[in-house]
């Protein structure tokens, strides 16, 4: 029984030790692959990595691709691909109002610079917080100083200028490891208290053109009506000359038409003494008397009962006209 038993512990003592050489082997060949996992390191596309070991920053950088390194090597990523960074800030000009710009900044990181970047100002955001921010936010605030007014910002000559001398004053961040490329003003919100003038300024002057329009319609309203009197008296006075031209016309006819009677008359008047004083030269007075009261008998047969009766006579006759013919007769001989 004793020998089972001394045997069986030294099984149990071995298994243990098996255990324990397995674990401590497990952790051996964790840390070799840990070790070579962190032998490679892979720089992704358009950026550069800078290698620290063990707090010093090393000069030389890696490109983009796969590289084997110390695997004690800690390395940062610099990515040196086109950026844009935006910034809204107020801006105060002379006249101490505050006009707000909206910036746009093109920016990238230089590459060859990233060693020195990392070791003297730290990541590529910690690049961008130190010194591109706090140049631009103090380069324009300092070119705002010279506008004499806030409402001169939304000149077109005056942003040309600003984005000009920005520029400038931002290229010496070149030393910095920071190429910039473009500076863009986005938009540019005017004080509030010139913003409101601004559109009473506006609303006036619409008011103002509206008035204008209103006039300029009133006006033409006018014309188009002054017109139309006029042509509406025009055809009044071309009808008015119509029917006096008609009327004279009329009266011209009734005159023509009476002169031709009248001539009519006084030819028959003049052919009728003519006829009568041929006849009174052709049959006498005596004989002429005779032929018209016999014409007067055959009038007082139709229903002329006018009767003029000779005294003297010893049988009386109608005569008519009697004495106007005596005094005719009497004038002609």
């Amino acid at each position: 029984m004793s020998d089972r038993l001394i045997e069986k512990q030294n099984l149990m003592k071995k298994a243990r030790n098996f255990g324990i050489k397995s674990v401590f082997i497990g952790i051996g060949v964790f840390i070799v692959l840990i070790i070579s996992l962190n032998c490679f390191t892979t720089i992704p596309a358009g950026h550069v990595g800078v290698g620290t070991l063990f707090g010093k920053v090393q000069a030389t950088t890696f490109s983009e691709g796969m590289h084997l390194i110390n695997p004690f090597l800690n390395v940062t990523l610099f990515d040196a691909r086109q950026k844009t960074h935006k910034e809204s800030m107020g801006v105060p000009s002379r006249d101490q109002l505050i006009t707000n710009f909206e910036l746009s900044i093109q920016y990238r990181l230089i590459k060859e610079k990233a060693p020195s970047m990392l070791k003297e100002t730290g990541t590529p955001k910690e690049v961008i917080n130190v010194h591109l921010i706090p140049l631009l936010r103090s380069q324009i605030r300092e070119i705002g100083k010279s506008v004499k007014t806030a409402e001169m910002f939304y000149e077109q000559s005056v942003q040309q200028r600003i984005q000009e001398e920005l520029l400038t004053s931002l290229l010496s961040l070149t030393d910095k490891g920071v190429k910039i490329d473009k500076l863009l003003i986005r938009d540019v919100v005017l004080p509030k208290i010139i913003t409101d003038a601004v559109l009473r300024k506006k609303e006036a002057a619409q008011s103002a053109e509206k008035a204008r329009e209103e006039l300029k319609k009133f006006k033409v309203d006018q014309e188009r009506k002054e017109a139309q009197a006029e042509a509406e008296k025009r055809a009044e006075l071309i009808e008015a000359n119509k029917k006096r031209e008609v009327m004279l016309i009329a009266a011209n006819s009734r005159l023509d038409a009476e002169r031709i009677n009248a001539q009519a008359v006084l030819v028959k008047a003049k052919a009728e003494a003519e006829s009568k004083k041929l006849i009174i030269e052709s049959v006498t007075l005596d004989g002429y008397l005779k032929l018209e009261s016999m014409n007067a008998l055959k009038e007082l047969q139709n229903g002329n009962h006018m009767i003029i009766l000779d005294p003297n006579a010893v049988s009386p006759l109608p005569f008519l006209n009697l004495g106007q013919m005596t005094n005719k007769n009497i004038k002609s001989k």
